[in-house]
């Protein structure tokens, strides 16, 4: 019986100082940004800066669902002026995002309608007889899942409906764009003279053992010292980035109540056993 007691109160005790494992989640999304600049020499003649748009995200626990929508983007902007005038245009439909998630696993969602970006001559009233390099798509998604349920996973997918690519600069390369509705990770659309469009762009993160985090970009476009002019162009436009992530480790000991009843219960075996042990033990007798 005493065997028996001092294993309820060894096990009442172990329960209660048994760290727990700690486990949180996290993704976000947004559906269009920018930061492109144009200098000429050490002098930054023009720029182009695109705020996050739609942009969403959370942190678990607790558990979250969060969304955001614009109703849509139309901005032009002149990165060279004279003869030589290049503009950016980009406009779009509706742009939304979503971030869901739990300690164990998040997902984040970025959706695009009707996407059309061009860069070509600021003198002519339709760009579209002068352009360098036109996309358009009729829908965009990308999605990031990461989940500790079982091990660290994280994933990434894109989807493109209806994507077009074109220009002066892409006309001779004769791109079928049919076969990028799903494009693989990390496809290379274009790279050419400082410009490059990447399809479903994933980069990991974490250290795969205690976190672990995806980043999916639908299409990043990158100029590189880009020559427009006597200028250059450097820079990123993203459309459709998702993100998630997941960390896993062991917090410090921070007993439920029903661990904190085994605890009480182990504390009371150990007293219990004890009295009933000096109870029994024979008192001394006087000779």
């Amino acid at each position: 019986m005493r065997k028996a007691l001092f294993f309820v109160a060894t096990l009442g005790l172990s329960l209660a100082t048994t760290p727990a494992l700690a486990q949180t989640a996290s993704s976000s999304g947004y559906a269009l940004s920018a930061n492109e600049t144009v200098r000429v020499g050490d002098v930054v003649t023009a720029t182009v800066n695109i705020a996050p748009v739609a942009a969403s995200s959370g942190t678990a626990p607790p558990s979250y669902n969060t969304s955001n929508s614009v109703a849509s983007v139309n901005q032009s902007t002149t990165l060279t002026s004279g003869i030589l005038g290049v503009t950016e245009r980009v406009q779009t439909g509706l742009l939304t995002s979503n971030a869901t998630g739990t300690s164990i696993g998040a997902t984040g969602t970025a959706t695009i309608n009707s996407l059309a970006v061009g860069v070509g001559s600021s003198l002519i009233s339709d760009p579209r007889l002068a352009s360098l390099l036109s996309i358009g798509a009729t829908t965009i998604q990308s999605q990031s899942t990461a989940s500790s349920l079982g091990g660290l996973t994280a994933s990434g997918t894109t989807t493109i409906e209806g994507l077009v690519i074109g220009g002066s600069l892409v006309s001779a390369l004769n791109i079928n764009t049919a076969l990028f509705a799903n494009p693989d990770p990390n496809t290379i659309l274009l790279n050419l003279a400082g410009l490059s469009v990447i399809l479903n762009e994933q980069i990991l993160s974490g250290d795969g053992t205690s976190s672990l985090g995806i980043t999916t970009n639908a299409i990043r476009v990158s100029f590189n010292n880009f020559a427009l002019g006597t200028g250059l162009l450097n820079g990123d436009l993203i459309v459709g980035q998702s993100r998630a992530s997941v960390t896993a480790g062991v917090a410090a000991a921070v007993p439920e109540p029903s661990t904190w009843a085994m605890m009480l219960l182990g504390f009371g075996a150990i007293g219990f056993a004890m009295r009933r042990r000096r109870s029994s033990t024979p008192a001394l007798q006087m000779a």
